[in-house]
């Protein structure tokens, strides 16, 4: 059983409001050569080859797995062994569906790992990344409650 005391907070990078899928963060992640380990490809999501994110969440809200949370991710380099990789759609603005049911999923997963920190994937990369591009600290602070110009209104 791994030992997570990190849950970081990712985002694809791709435009607001893009409906990509797991299996095309999956085909991203392949190119840059992620891979999953075989043993626990066989028994979980096994039509996924390289998805570094052990959870992504569609701009409708919908939660994906992509490892299973015993399998080390690939999202943040130097943090994989002992975090959950949790990953929105888009760049900068999430719908409301999507901010809902992220912060059901870090409930759920504060509940498994209570000692577990909330991170943005800026706060573990000397190199300059900026995802999921909001201050995740004011996020966790404000009870999971996104700041207005972070809200994407669709239609």
């Amino acid at each position: 059983m791994r030992q997570i005391n990190e849950i970081i907070l990712h985002c694809t990078d791709t435009p607001n409001g893009r409906p990509n899928t797991v299996e095309d963060i999956d085909a991203w992640h392949k190119q840059k050569g992620f891979l999953r380990s075989s043993a626990y490809r066989k028994n979980f999501n096994p039509d996924l080859s390289s998805i570094g994110y052990h959870y992504v969440v569609y701009i409708d809200g919908t939660v994906h797995t992509g490892r299973s949370e015993q399998e080390m991710g690939a999202h943040a380099q130097g943090h994989n062994a002992k975090s959950i990789g949790i990953c929105l759609l888009g760049n900068d603005k999430f719908t409301q569906p999507q901010w809902y049911s992220l912060a059901c999923l870090l409930e759920q997963v504060q509940e498994k790992y209570p000692n577990a920190k909330i991170l943005g994937h800026y706060q573990t990369d000397a190199h300059g990344k900026t995802c999921p591009n909001f201050d995740v600290p004011s996020y966790v602070e404000n009870g999971f409650e996104p700041e207005e110009e972070h809200v994407l209104c669709l239609g």
